[in-house]
């Protein structure tokens, strides 16, 4: 696999997969196969569309910031989600938030917005440093040897996403709920050719290991609910009563085994910590290679208070940490690609798209073009401090329109204290030298698992 060249400049450039020259048939089928990443053409760097013919129909790349807004809010009717999409998250997310659709998916967020308000974010953030510290701690402990880094921001993440929305210490859970979606997404959960190409309802070569996860997974979601339930409701909290996202799930939508309950938890597992995790992870990686900005990470958490009880106010002191993460979530994108399938005919960008085409908005592509963005390939975090804020159809870490994340406020604090405790706490670097390359997968997420080596830091 060819990667992009070194830059020479001051500054670290992570090394990524070269966009590809030209992409057919022969080299979509490929790249679904390695690597997504390598199937966005370098034409989306100047071309507003990029258009790619496919046995009966076509699938064309939207990679201007006028396409991603016609797209996601302008005529958000015309483009639907796509059958691929239900396939490959289907079996995590069931008829949960992240796939319903019309009339459901309103009445599903109705239900979740209470807990995602700005002024919900100081009590979840006592959370957030609470397992910060328990993180920082057993990273201390292990001091010496070699860290697994990317299964201790799994950890932490699942902590926070487990404590904060549903009151639950997940204890002996959490390790299967990471190994099994962690598995999952390193290979079930890679979007094939047949998942886009068949109609559907048909099933693909992936469908009985798809099903028998989903019927593993709902057992094990199964198991948190029934934790949860041993612990009845939990009073008054930050947003009135009910206290927690469980309560105002059982008060919308009943507690019946098999139900919509099962799928929404599961989801909003999934998604509220592997989003963080994977951010944390990858910031990492590219602090290990910046230990001056490692630095002044801990210079400016130094002398503020982290504890619960102080987080929420120290949030708005750490712009460096913040952003650090968001830095990260240009250069690794959670959601690397947008996906939606023409309902009807249209014209977007001058490019006809007939109904029934596949519409791709390659958030990768734009996060890393030029025309948007100053040394796009450098790990710059100067770019969101004291700078006009981007166009935010050029920055989608967390989608845009309608369905933007409903937890994208929270993800960027969490993210953002728990690299500020990390700082402060340890100097960090990689084991080896071996570069960690972005693989797509349903999030991008590193072809190995490196190892750091972590020195506390003084004082």
């Amino acid at each position: 696999m060819s990667l992009t060249a070194p830059d020479t400049r001051p500054g670290y450039a992570p090394p990524v997969p070269a966009l590809a020259e030209r992409v057919g048939w022969l080299r979509l089928l490929g790249a679904f196969r390695r690597n997504t990443l390598e199937a966005f053409p370098r034409a989306c760097l100047d071309a507003p569309a990029v258009t790619i013919p496919l046995p009966g129909g076509r699938m064309v790349l939207l990679s201007t910031p006028a396409g991603a807004r016609h797209v996601l809010l302008t005529a958000t009717d015309d483009f639907v989600r796509l059958p691929a999409g239900r396939r490959v998250i289907g079996p995590i997310a069931g008829r949960g938030l992240v796939l319903a659709d019309g009339e459901a998916w309103r009445h599903q967020r109705k239900v979740l917005a209470p807990a995602f308000t700005p002024r919900t974010l100081p009590l979840m953030l006592r959370f957030v440093a609470r397992s910060a510290e328990e993180s920082c701690c057993r990273l201390e402990a292990g001091l010496g040897a070699p860290a697994d880094l990317r299964g201790e921001m799994q950890r932490v993440a699942l902590d926070i996403a487990t404590t904060s929305m549903f009151s639950l210490e997940t204890g002996a859970l959490g390790a299967e709920i990471r190994a099994l979606v962690s598995g999952y997404l390193d290979r079930l959960g890679k979007p094939t050719v047949t998942d886009f190409l068949l109609p559907p309802g048909w099933p693909t070569p992936s469908s009985p290991r798809r099903a028998l996860f989903r019927r593993r997974w709902l057992r094990l979601v199964g198991a948190v609910l029934e934790a949860r339930r041993g612990q009845g409701a939990q009073g008054q909290g930050a947003w009135g009563a009910p206290r927690d996202l469980f309560d105002l799930l059982i008060e919308a939508h009943g507690d019946a085994p098999g139900g919509l309950l099962a799928d929404e938890v599961g989801t909003l597992i999934v998604a509220g910590h592997e989003t963080t995790a994977s951010t944390l992870f990858w910031a990492c990686t590219l602090l290990a290679r910046e230990p001056g900005m490692q630095d002044a990470l801990a210079a400016e958490a130094t002398g503020l208070d982290l504890s619960e009880a102080g987080a929420a106010a120290a949030l708005p002191s750490l712009r460096l940490a913040k952003a650090v993460a968001q830095e990260t979530l240009r250069l690794y994108p959670p959601v690397y690609v947008i996906a939606r399938r023409a309902a009807r005919a249209s014209v977007v960008e001058g490019t006809t798209i007939p109904a029934g085409s596949i519409v791709m908005i390659p958030t990768w592509v734009l996060h890393r073009n030029p025309r948007w963005w100053d040394r796009p390939e450098v790990f710059d975090p100067g770019r969101f401090l004291d700078r006009p804020e981007p166009d935010r159809f050029v920055y989608l870490p967390f989608g845009a329109g309608p369905r933007i994340c409903i937890g994208a406020q929270l993800a960027l604090a969490e993210a953002t204290l728990v690299l500020a405790r990390l700082a402060r706490a340890f100097h960090l670097r990689l084991a080896d030298d071996r570069p960690v390359l972005p693989v797509a997968t349903t999030t991008v997420r590193p072809d190995h698992v490196p190892r750091f080596l972590l020195k506390r830091r003084a004082g």
